[in-house]
C-alpha cells in the first residue's frame, strides 16, 4: 500500500501523516498552554515577593529614622521617664519589625513551595502529553537501535526490550517496547528460526594427551537467542545451548565506515576458552551477518510496540530536564510545516486536509482531517502561544465562502497564587482604616 496526496500524486511519507498531525496539535497546544501559564505564575510570584521585600525595607528604614529621633530626644530631656519611654518604644518597635520580617519571609517561602509544586505538576502533564503523542505518532526515522532480552524465571521465559530512534532535525527518542505483543516474539527463538547452517569455529576442544586447546566447528542452529543489541553498524548476539545451563556464546560484530566487517566472540564461564583467539574468522563473520540481517527484519515490528518513554532529546540535551518542551514543539512545527502546507495546497476540499491510500490492486481510499478541528486547538492559547504554530499556516485556512475562524480568545488569567494579606504582628492591634468621604459629600 502507498499513500497519495489529495490530487492523487505520490505522497513522500509511508504512513498516515494526518493521524500524526492531529495527535501533535492536541498534545503540543496543551504543552504550550501549560508553559505560558507557568511563566505567568512565576512572574506574578516574583513581583509579589519583590513587593513584600520592598515593603519590609521601607519599614526598616522608617524604624531606624524613628528610633534615632526618639533616642536623640530622650537624651536631650535627660529624665528617667523619658529614657524609660524610649527604651520601651525601641523594644516594641524592634519586636514589631522582627515579626514583620518573619511574616514576609514565611509568605515568600510558602508561595515558592506552592509555585514549585505547580511547576512539577505542569512538567508531569507536559511529559504525559508528549509521551502520548510520541507513542501514537509516526516521525521520520534516520536510525534505529533495538535491544532485546530473554528473561528466564524458572520454566517461564519472556522477552523484554527497548528501542532508540534518531530522527531528523536533532531529535532523538527512546522507549521500552513489548516484544511479546508480536507473534514472532511470544516465545524463545532459536538461531535456526532466522538462518540455518550457521556453523562457526567457536567451539572449545582440549586435547587429553597434549593438553592443548583448539577451536572446533560448532553448529549453533539449535542454540537459543537470549540477547540482541542491534544498530545500523553494530550487532551483539548472546546464545545459550540450553536455557537451564550457563554455557553461552557472545558475539560482537561492527561495520566500519569503509564497509568492512569484523567481529569477536566470548565464552563466558567456559573453561579453557581464554586460550582461544577472540577474533572471528571471515566465514564466521559472514554467517553472523546473515543472522544480523534476518533479525533486523524480524524486529521491525517490535520497534512499533512502544510501552513507556525513556528519554526524548533535542540536539543531545534531555528535553524535560533541560526545560526544552516548548523548543521541542517548535522544532516539530518546523519539521511538519512543509508537509502540512503541501497537503493543504493539494487537497480538493477547502475545508479539509486530504490524503489517499492505494492498495496493490489499485483500489483507493480517502483519508481526511477537518481543518476546523486543527484551528480549534489554538483557541485556548494567547497570541504569544499561538505564534508557535504560525509556520503551519493554520490562520490562512479561511475559505472565501465561509466566515473567518473565531479570533484568538483572551485566555482566562492563570490561576493566581492564594495570597492573604499579611496579618499584623502578634499582640499588636491593627490600625482601623480611615473611612473615605463619599463623592456626594466631597468639596469641589
Amino acid at each position: 500500500m502507498r499513500y497519495l496526496f489529495g490530487d492523487s500524486t505520490p505522497f513522500p511519507l509511508g504512513y498516515n501523516f494526518l493521524t500524526t498531525l492531529e495527535a501533535f496539535m492536541s498534545a503540543s497546544t496543551r504543552i504550550v498552554q501549560l508553559d505560558v501559564e507557568g511563566t505567568a505564575l512565576a512572574r506574578q510570584r516574583e513581583e509579589l515577593a519583590q513587593n513584600r521585600v520592598k515593603g519590609l525595607e521601607a519599614l526598616e528604614q522608617f524604624h531606624n529614622v524613628v528610633m534615632r529621633a526618639v533616642q536623640d530626644t530622650a537624651q536631650k530631656v535627660q529624665h528617667q521617664h523619658a529614657l524609660e519611654y524610649a527604651r520601651t518604644v525601641a523594644e516594641y518597635a524592634t519586636h514589631y519589625i522582627e515579626e514583620h520580617r518573619k511574616s514576609t519571609l514565611g509568605a515568600n517561602e510558602r508561595e515558592s513551595l506552592q509555585l514549585r509544586s505547580d511547576s512539577d505538576r505542569r512538567a508531569s502533564e507536559m511529559r504525559a502529553q508528549l509521551e502520548a503523542f510520541l507513542k501514537a505518532a509516526r516521525i521520520p526515522v534516520l536510525t534505529t537501535t533495538i535491544a532485546l532480552r530473554l528473561n528466564i524465571d524458572g520454566k517461564e521465559a519472556r522477552h523484554s526490550g527497548s528501542a532508540a530512534f534518531v530522527h531528523p532535525d536533532g531529535i532523538a527518542t527512546s522507549f521500552t517496547v513489548a516484544p511479546h505483543r508480536t507473534t514472532a516474539w511470544t516465545a524463545p527463538r532459536k538461531v535456526a528460526d532466522f538462518a540455518e547452517g550457521v556453523a562457526l569455529r567457536v567451539g572449545v576442544e582440549k586435547s587429553w594427551l597434549r593438553g592443548t586447546v583448539t577451536a572446533k566447528e560448532l553448529v549453533v542452529d539449535d542454540w537459543t537467542i537470549v540477547q540482541i543489541d542491534m544498530s545500523e553498524d553494530a550487532f551483539e548476539l548472546a546464545l545459550r545451548r540450553k536455557l537451564a545451563e550457563k554455557e553461552m556464546l557472545v558475539f560482537r560484530i561492527r561495520r566500519d565506515e569503509a564497509g568492512g566487517v569484523a567481529g569477536t566472540v566470548e565464552h563466558p564461564g567456559a573453561p579453557n576458552a581464554e586460550a582461544l583467539p577472540g577474533n572471528l574468522g571471515g566465514q564466521d563473520v559472514a554467517h553472523l551477518e546473515r543472522v544480523w540481517a534476518a533479525l533486523k527484519a524480524a524486529t521491525r515490528e517490535v520497534a512499533d510496540q512502544k510501552e513507556q518513554l525513556i528519554n526524548v532529546a533535542l540536539d543531545g540535551q534531555p528535553v524535560f530536564e533541560s526545560g526544552l518542551a516548548v523548543p521541542f514543539v517548535v522544532r516539530l512545527v518546523s519539521m511538519f510545516a512543509p508537509t502540512v502546507r503541501e497537503i493543504a495546497k493539494r487537497s480538493p476540499n477547502a475545508f479539509e486536509l486530504t490524503l489517499k491510500t492505494e492498495a496493490e490492486g489499485g483500489r483507493r481510499e480517502e483519508l481526511y482531517l477537518r481543518k476546523e478541528a486543527l484551528v480549534s486547538t489554538l483557541q485556548p492559547l494567547p497570541a504569544k502561544g499561538r505564534e508557535v504554530f504560525a509556520p503551519l499556516g493554520l490562520d490562512t485556512w479561511v475559505p472565501s465562502m465561509t466566515a473567518a475562524p473565531p479570533p484568538v480568545t483572551v485566555s482566562e488569567p492563570p490561576p493566581r497564587l492564594d495570597i492573604v494579606s499579611d496579618p499584623p504582628p502578634t499582640g499588636h492591634p491593627a490600625v482601623p482604616p480611615v473611612p473615605s468621604v463619599p463623592p456626594s459629600a466631597r468639596k469641589p
